[in-house]
């Protein structure tokens, strides 16, 4: 059993979402066409990589997830949101942007808030690019 303030592994969110589904681990790899073996591995902790955004968003599928169960299995395997994802790469491309990105988890709520206001206001102050017709 986990501690309230301990973040569950993959593999236990996995169950622990699976479970409250009452659904079988064979069900749910039978659902997705995935070795059931696999799927085993991954409930246990047990894999060489992380799975993929893929492999989460099938057996979020399989087992009817809510967009907070699915959040929370992206979370639990270390795959944030895909616009976050992307913001990452540019950032690993652009040290200054890069710099932006670690320095925000210091910030205070109320900081966020007005450097978000503030990238609101620049944003609806910069015309936007007229989309070529094809």
């Amino acid at each position: 059993m986990t501690r309230q303030n301990e973040k569950l592994s993959f593999g236990q969110t996995l169950q622990k979402i699976r479970r409250a589904k009452e659904k079988t681990q064979r069900e749910v790899a039978r659902a997705i066409e995935m070795d059931f073996s696999y799927f085993s591995r991954l409930e246990n902790d047990r894999f060489d990589s992380r799975p993929t955004r893929e492999t989460i968003d099938k057996i979020a599928t399989a087992m009817a997830c809510t967009a907070e169960e699915r959040n929370e299995l992206l979370a639990a395997a270390g795959r944030i949101d895909e616009d976050v994802e992307k913001a990452a790469k540019q950032a690993a491309e652009n040290p200054k942007l890069a710099d932006l990105f670690r320095s925000l988890p210091q910030l205070s709520n109320e900081k966020l808030e007005e450097l978000w206001k503030q990238v609101q206001s620049e944003l609806e102050d910069k015309p936007r690019p007229k989309q070529r017709r094809r």
